[in-house]
């Protein structure tokens, strides 16, 4: 696993909370293995970038990031439940005012589902404001003609097939920047950003891929803590789940509630490690482990959870329902089933009710767009206008309200 380059800055700590960048966060991941980072032709263009985001007003306060891990842990006693919905990857071209509007419209259609399911209030929270980076399998795609470097999303490079535009470019972690600010901007425009009441807020979330974008984000709050201003909740990857690795010693440091991706390889005891360090004091409402194992691997997810459940960490278990049924046909094209994907929210409500545990929510990839790229509830992806993803395919809005039909408190779940 390649080390991270990004350096200890020169910048000093300041002395006074609240007041702006906490270098020594970079500091202590320096050096630390850092997967899934790009390799930037001239890193030598980085550190203006570092200086430009650290000099940034937050996009988060964290009086917004207190707000969202106080109803994390009163979703961890059962008394709420969650919704995370949106992009696979987040474009920075569709962060104005009109697509959040409609990112925010399908969180209101699904989280309502949710409340008529449960009975419950229903945190909203989006894939927005920064999903703009993506763990891939491989470092290359073969195109006609050759091969380029994949795409890892518009802060990295972009999707056309075109050396110049799959080269890496450290511009585009401005560009993310100032496309997130819009996508922040719009909520507070809607009523349903900083300020509204917990009922209408919208909270932001993304995975915390990209070190030279979320590092110099790092923040001093008032109660003397650092904070990841880029976004109130982020979350780990299974790609980047290793307890030594740059991406959960970032999150350990952090005062956020934070959330990590489990898949079905993941063993008791790398559960226990990331629980040990990214919840050591076992705080209510701190870590969320969101489960992707795919329909037919389920049942593998209840060893972990007694386990967790055993340690006395009280984690909030989310279903991912999307990542573990990722197939690819022979024509190439990815696609996802619908009954597949509801069969794993059934599945994972079960067994973790039958651990002493509850799903506390789903986390979806879903579109508010007339799209087809999953199976089901009469669509059959293809090729075309339809199919507009550039990673994973996206529940359609139609798809989504399926799946989130399916997702249900049992009766007698321990909360």
């Amino acid at each position: 696993m390649p080390r991270h380059p990004f350096p200890g800055t020169g910048l000093p700590r300041t002395g006074l909370p609240g007041t702006g960048h906490d270098p020594l966060i970079a500091s202590m991941v320096a050096g630390l293995p850092a997967g899934q980072q790009p390799r930037w032709p001239d890193p030598s263009l980085l550190p203006p970038v570092h200086d430009r985001l650290a000099g940034e007003s937050p996009l988060v306060s964290y009086a917004g990031v207190r707000e969202l891990h106080e109803l994390l842990a009163r979703a961890a006693e059962g008394d709420l439940c969650l919704l995370q919905a949106g992009d696979c990857v987040e474009l920075t071209t569709e962060c104005e005012p009109a697509d959040v509007a409609r990112k925010v419209e399908m969180l209101d259609v699904l989280g309502d589902v949710m409340r008529t399911g449960s009975g419950l209030p229903v945190v909203r929270v989006g894939r927005i404001a920064g999903q703009f980076a993506k763990p891939r399998s491989d470092d290359w795609e073969s195109v006609p003609g050759g091969r380029l470097p994949v795409f890892r999303g518009p802060v990295v490079n972009a999707p056309d097939a075109r050396e110049e535009d799959r080269t890496p470019d450290p511009s585009r972690i401005v560009t993310g920047l100032e496309a997130a600010r819009r996508a922040v901007d719009a909520l507070d425009a809607l009523g349903r950003g900083e300020g509204a009441a917990p009922q209408d807020r919208v909270w932001t979330s993304h995975e915390a891929l990209l070190l030279d974008y979320e590092l110099p984000q790092v923040r001093r709050h008032e109660d003397n803590g650092s904070y990841l201003a880029s976004t109130h909740w982020p979350w780990i990857g299974e790609r980047t789940r290793q307890t030594d690795s740059a991406h959960v010693r970032l999150m350990a440091e952090l005062d956020n509630p934070v959330a990590c991706k489990i898949g079905p390889d993941a063993t008791v005891d790398e559960v226990l490690d990331l629980c040990a360090v990214l919840d050591p004091h076992r705080t209510p409402g701190r870590l969320t482990l969101i489960a992707r194992f795919g329909a037919g691997r389920v049942a593998e997810l209840a060893p972990l959870v007694r386990a967790v459940r055993q340690a006395g960490h009280p984690v909030l278990w989310m279903c991912d329902p999307m990542h573990g049924n990722t197939v690819k046909r022979p024509d190439g094209l990815k696609t996802r089933r619908l009954d597949a994907i509801m069969s794993e929210i059934r599945q994972c409500v079960d067994v973790l009710a039958e651990n002493a545990a509850h799903c506390a929510g789903l986390h979806l990839e879903a579109s508010p767009d007339d799209i087809s790229e999953c199976e089901g509830a009469g669509r059959s992806p293809e090729r075309g206008p339809g199919y507009r993803s550039l990673c994973d395919p996206r529940l359609s809005l139609v798809q989504a309200v399926a799946a989130a039909a399916h997702w249900r408190l049992p009766v007698g779940a321990v909360a």
